[in-house]
């Protein structure tokens, strides 16, 4: 027992001596200070008609300093990152995956470019090696020669705030690579595109409150892509980018858009029941044989046959859109007989008058063509004027040959 108690002893004695807390990471910290500005060192190389680069000389003794504006935490970024100053950004190419874990947003890095290569892709400019012809990404095992975290992450500027984009040209080439704020943005195909394909990178138009234009570009990878694309007017804040002429801006995740609403699924707001359409606010007027609708296992849906003095306009309900964004319409048309633009025709109004000759009728260009046999799927992105609860839809034949076939029409869109 005697000695029992001493091993205890001992070993409280060598547990209260030790530091039972873990092992915290040195904040890393960077011994010197920059001498050039991200400004000055875009400065030493001109921007080619193709892809070039200038070589930054070993023993220049290059340094430059800025914060991480760009995470590939969302995939939307590649084996690069982007830092800024209060003078310009530029973007480096690193050959790694998951460059977040060590250059998170804010953190500031100091950038030692002895031998490194400053060029540009497709007038876009970069910071990496040159190789084969093109701009190359520093190896992984590399970077500790040249890029330097400082403290914690935490800095970083204020976005520059863009209501219109100019030309590609008339951008200050310091303003490439840096955060932007689109302020009064719009996705043009906004609640009805995603993000981006399943299978490559994708664009998308953003149209400013003056009509100037700017592609989103989005990587098919990027964690949204599957996502649709807000809808309404916001503020868009990303990396701005350039791809020859084009001007881009890149997002690191849908938390960069603000203002926008979210679009809820879209859903069928509007469908016929060919077996009883007549009794459910579905009309018809004019001379010729009468607008019949027929349901059976091959077919549902109206038609019409060929007669002399053919002259007939078949009528919807008024259509109730008020709450609903983004509508679209889509039916299926064949005519066996051939089909003929000029004689079969379709319209909509948001101001029936009960009289579809006082009525003004909008048209919708229909896409079949001339044909011994025709069939169509049509789809149409109707305008925000359509929006009301009035909408209507109308189908005339002035044909005496051509028999015509209407049937899955609908309407869809995002109520809200």
């Amino acid at each position: 027992m005697k000695k029992i108690a001493i091993i205890v002893i001992a070993l409280a004695a060598i547990l209260t001596g030790c530091n039972l807390e873990p092992d915290v990471a040195p904040m890393p910290s960077f011994v010197g200070e920059a001498n050039t500005t991200i400004a000055e060192l875009l400065a030493m190389h001109t921007i080619g008609s193709e892809d070039s680069y200038d070589s930054i000389p070993v023993g220049s003794n290059i340094i430059i300093c800025g914060y991480v504006t760009t995470s590939d935490e969302w995939g939307n970024n590649y084996k690069y990152i982007n830092i800024e100053d209060e003078t310009g950004g530029i973007q480096i190419k690193i050959d790694n995956k998951a460059l977040y874990h060590k250059y998170s947003l804010g953190q500031k890095l100091y950038v030692k470019c002895d031998g490194l290569v400053l060029g540009d892709y497709r007038k876009l400019p970069q910071l990496g090696l040159w190789a084969n012809g093109s701009m190359q990404a520093i190896p992984s095992f590399k970077t500790y020669l040249y890029i330097f975290p400082d403290g914690a992450p935490m800095g970083g500027f204020n976005p520059i705030d863009m209501t219109t984009i100019p030309a590609a040209n008339n951008i200050p080439e310091t303003d490439y690579n840096r955060r932007v704020r689109l302020i009064g943005a719009t996705f043009v195909e906004g609640g009805i595109a995603t993000f981006a394909d399943p299978n490559a990178a994708t664009s998308h138009d953003i149209k400013m409150a003056d009509g100037s234009t700017i592609t989103l570009r989005t990587s098919n990878y990027a964690t949204f892509a599957n996502e649709t694309l807000p809808i309404g007017t916001g503020e868009i804040t990303g990396i701005l980018t350039r791809y020859n002429n084009y001007v881009q801006i890149v997002i690191n995740n849908p938390g960069d858009l603000v203002g926008f609403s979210i679009p809820v699924e879209r859903q069928t707001v509007f469908s016929v029941n060919y077996a009883n359409a007549f009794n459910e606010g579905w009309s018809q007027t004019g001379t010729g044989n009468e607008w019949q609708t027929m349901v059976n296992s091959s077919f549902s849906g109206f038609y019409i046959t060929p007669a002399a003095n053919q002259d007939k306009y078949l009528v919807s309900p008024a259509i109730f859109l008020d709450n609903t964004d983004s509508p679209e319409l889509s039916f299926m048309h064949r005519a066996p007989q051939g089909f003929d633009p000029d004689a079969l025709k379709c319209f909509y109004t948001t101001n029936y008058t009960g009289d579809v000759h006082t009525t003004q009728w909008i048209p919708l260009p229909l896409t079949a063509s001339n044909g011994l046999t025709t069939s169509a799927n049509e789809y149409f992105i109707l305008p925000e004027s359509a929006q009301t609860s009035n909408f209507r839809l109308m189908f005339h034949t002035t044909s005496a040959t051509s028999a015509w076939y209407l049937s899955d029409i609908k309407i869809t869109g995002l109520v809200h």
